[in-house]
C-alpha cells in the first residue's frame, strides 16, 4: 500500500463552568484573532499527543483527550488537509506561560465568543457548540492486540457518563 502526504492538524477544546479556553494569535496572517489551541501533527505524534502538546504550548494547561468532537476536511493544492478537533479536560492552573505564537489566554462565555474576532468561522462553531450543545466521541483503546496501541473514535462509543480514552 502507497502512502499518503496529508497536512494533518489537531484543535484543543475546552470547557470549565460554562465557559471556553481560547488563545489570542500574536503573530502571522491572523494576528489578533482568537481560535483554539492548535498546531500541526509532529512526525512520530499521534493525534491525541499532539493536541496535548499543542494545549501545554500554547496556554501552559496540562490535560487528557476526553473525545473527538470534529473533523474538518479539504483539499488544498492537491494535498489532503484533515483537521481534528478534542474535547479536553485541563489541569487546574496552567504549569507555564504560553509561548511567543499567543499573545492573549482567555477562559470566554457564551456571549464573549460571538464578540470576538475568530481565525475562522469553523473555529467559532466548534466553540459555540462546545458551550451549547456539547457533543463528542468518546475513544476505546486497542480494540484488537496490536503491537502499536491506537484508539477508534465512533457514535457507538458515544456514551456521555463515559470517560475516553487520553492515548
Amino acid at each position: 500500500m502507497a502512502s499518503l502526504h496529508c497536512d494533518l492538524g489537531v484543535a484543543a477544546r475546552a470547557v470549565r463552568h460554562d465557559r471556553m479556553l481560547v488563545v489570542q494569535e500574536a503573530r502571522g496572517r491572523f494576528k489578533g484573532h482568537w481560535g483554539l489551541p492548535k498546531g500541526r501533527v509532529d512526525q512520530g505524534e499521534s493525534v491525541e499527543f499532539a493536541v496535548l502538546r499543542e494545549l501545554k504550548e500554547e496556554t501552559g494547561y496540562e490535560g487528557s483527550v476526553l473525545g473527538l468532537s470534529g473533523v474538518r476536511t479539504t483539499l488544498r493544492n492537491g494535498v489532503p488537509g484533515v483537521f481534528m478537533c478534542f474535547d479536553v479536560a485541563v489541569n487546574d492552573a496552567p504549569t507555564a506561560g504560553h509561548d511567543d505564537e499567543i499573545s492573549n489566554v482567555r477562559w470566554v462565555t457564551l456571549d464573549e465568543v460571538a464578540q470576538l474576532d475568530w481565525v475562522s468561522e469553523t473555529m467559532r462553531q466548534l466553540a459555540i457548540d462546545a458551550l451549547v450543545r456539547p457533543s463528542v466521541l468518546h475513544g476505546r483503546t486497542n480494540l484488537t492486540p496490536r503491537e502499536i496501541p491506537y484508539v477508534v473514535y465512533s457514535s457507538a462509543n458515544a456514551h456521555p457518563s463515559s470517560g475516553g480514552a487520553s492515548q
